[in-house]
């Protein structure tokens, strides 16, 4: 799987798991602003809501009917009281109740409590319903200090021009205690008499007015309750405040569903904008460190240092003690890998751009010297000749002339070396070619290369292929190729060392090879892979004109030219095989880029 599909794998589950976290958020939220509705619910109206859900969160025990707690402390917080009856009427349990509650009710007593035919000091609710194939009976009650307030006002209370109002008892400390008023309108809904109200309150009512505020209560902060005289057609009108007592147009503070609401929202909106930060923060974590962690190393790379960075310990941040990668690091591990890789190779080709700052030194003060030395007798000899003190023979100028043309034609040919092996790295290829017996070309150039006085006569060893091989080859090329060889074992190997030289062919005839090998001390593994690097092997001019430095790279260029290659194989001690190899040598050199050299 490539870096491509990893990540976006690893985004996509990551933004749906954050999906579902947010609707897990919203869902959590819905869910507390439905049971706070719930709750907000049973306290404002307990007997509709309560009972019911008292009823379902019952359990039957070994001693009764076990109710939900928190139930039955909401039934305290409201002022009211529980009872449940058996269908006798009488009570099995109760919570909260007054002592001037009855313990048993008669068929008609409570009905006519519960209706409000006989004074009763507590509004009372009923809730009826079947579960487990039993009946539960509850009472809910109330103070209901309202509607006796407004039966005692109403039928005793008395009003005069003369005496004022005049209320029974201690009903008026009792309003005042409740923090309610009472008014007394005409026929006209215009107040004759009030007692303890307050400013905001109007003293005038339309029709619709005072249908309003006994209906909705919460919006002007008060209940209100009222009577009708038909014989005056005056109206008492009793209100007691709301539990919080204050309108809904005089709040300070938002309604209770609508606080939840917006708690809700704003707790939502939190839970989600801090999940999107730690989010944030676990991907710069997970994701950001790791590329700094490059582009740190690539910036490295560019100030040529080339190892990955490494912490104040000296420890290597990405990888294990064990070497693997670490977690965060192993979804860029195919980028890691290149980085590492183009590290080494950018190390290698330091390493390597240093070895060949040293070679290009040690080439061109190998060059230097061997231009210089014949140039130092080409100018000595022509000093001699120069100086009118000295009255020289014919023969002793021949002698000077003749040094002085075999240092020129050495220069020469070193020149024409170094020439010739840019022209063949440039890409030059072989002149036109012409077919040759092999065999017999070889054992002639081999007798050339034999007759030099600086090789023993029987060091040279040739074994012929038992059959007769043409190709095509440019000849002079290849005897360059053949004389530098020659000249390479029989020179740097210690006196009576033997080459061989011997040609073979494959049996289909498309591979033909030559080979060399000696029984001289062989070359080192350094020597060997620098066999054919331009003047890696300097001679000395005074040794023999034969040698410029450049022969072995001037003939891996010509035998690659001709479509051939070269191979070495040597050791210390063990003597040096060199292989000329060609495949279907006859169908190569047509219509090439010639290359003219001086041979």
């Amino acid at each position: 799987m490539n870096i491509k599909r990893k990540l976006t794998l690893r985004f996509v589950l990551q933004l749906a798991t954050a999906g579902a976290f947010v609707l897990l958020i919203a869902a959590i939220t819905i869910l507390w602003a439905l049971n706070r509705f719930v709750e907000i619910r049973i306290s404002h109206d307990f007997a509709s809501i309560g009972l019911a859900q008292l009823v379902e969160s019952s359990e039957m025990g070994k001693d009764g009917i076990h109710f939900d707690p928190d139930l039955l402390d909401r039934v305290k917080k409201n002022g009211g009281w529980l009872q449940s009856i058996d269908e006798n009427g009488v009570v099995e349990q109760s919570y909260n109740t007054p002592k001037d509650v009855p313990k048993k009710y008669a068929p008609g007593e409570f009905m006519s409590y519960w209706m409000g035919t006989t004074p009763f000091p507590y509004q009372l609710y009923l809730w009826i319903q079947e579960k487990d194939e039993r009946i539960f009976t509850l009472i809910y009650g109330e103070h209901n200090d309202l509607g006796m307030l407004l039966a005692n006002i109403s039928s005793q209370g008395t009003f005069s021009s003369e005496d004022g109002l005049l209320l029974p008892g201690d009903t008026a400390a009792r309003v005042k205690q409740l923090g309610g008023f009472i008014q007394l309108l005409n026929a006209d809904g215009s107040e004759l008499v009030s007692y303890n109200r307050p400013e905001s309150v109007p003293s005038a009512y339309t029709l619709q007015e005072l249908a309003l505020r006994s209906i909705y209560n919460e919006r002007y902060g008060y209940h209100l309750a009222s009577t009708y005289d038909n014989e005056t057609g005056r109206t008492w009108v009793v209100c007691l405040p709301n539990a919080d007592g204050i309108a809904i147009g005089n709040r300070l503070f938002l309604p209770a569903e609508e606080r939840t609401i917006l708690i809700g929202i704003t707790a939502m909106f939190t839970a989600i904008f801090l999940s999107f930060v730690f989010l944030s923060l676990w991907q710069a974590h997970r994701f950001g460190v790791p590329l700094l962690h490059m582009l740190t190393w690539l910036d490295a790379l560019g100030k040529a240092v080339y190892h990955e960075p490494v912490d104040h310990r000296g420890v290597h941040r990405s990888r294990m003690r064990s070497g693997k990668w670490r977690r965060r690091y192993r979804i860029f591990a195919d980028v890691m890998n290149s980085i590492d890789k183009l590290s080494g190779t950018l190390q290698k080709d330091q390493a390597l751009r240093q070895q060949t700052d040293s070679l290009r030194e040690e080439w061109i003060a190998g060059v230097s010297h061997d231009l210089k030395t014949p140039l130092v007798s080409i100018k000595g000899y022509a000093h001699l000749l120069a100086e009118p003190q000295y009255d020289w023979t014919t023969e002793e100028v021949r002698k000077f002339s003749g040094t002085m043309l075999e240092k020129s034609a050495h220069m020469e040919n070193l020149i024409n070396d170094l020439a010739l092996t840019y022209r063949l790295k440039s890409g030059a290829r072989a002149p036109d070619s012409e077919e040759m017996e092999l065999n017999s070309w070889l054992r002639d150039m081999l007798k050339q290369a034999g007759a030099s006085p600086s090789y023993v006569k029987e060091s040279i060893l040739f074994q012929a292929a038992p059959f007769d091989i043409t190709v095509t080859l440019y000849a002079p090329w290849l005897e360059r190729v053949i004389h530098n060889l020659v000249a390479n074992a029989l020179l740097h190997n210690p006196p009576g060392t033997i080459l061989t030289v011997s040609v073979a062919a494959s049996a289909d005839g498309e591979q033909v090879t030559i080979q060399f090998a000696d029984n001289g001390a062989g070359m080192d593994e350094v020597t060997a892979a620098r066999l054919f690097e331009r003047y890696y092997r300097g001679t000395d001019t005074s040794a023999t004109p034969n040698g410029t430095g450049l022969g072995m790279a001037v003939s891996k260029g010509l035998i690659e030219a001709m479509h051939g290659h070269i191979q070495v194989d040597t050791a210390l001690g063990k003597g040096t095989v060199i292989r000329l190899i060609w495949r279907d040598a006859a169908a190569r050199a047509k219509h090439r880029e010639q290359l003219t050299i001086d041979e």
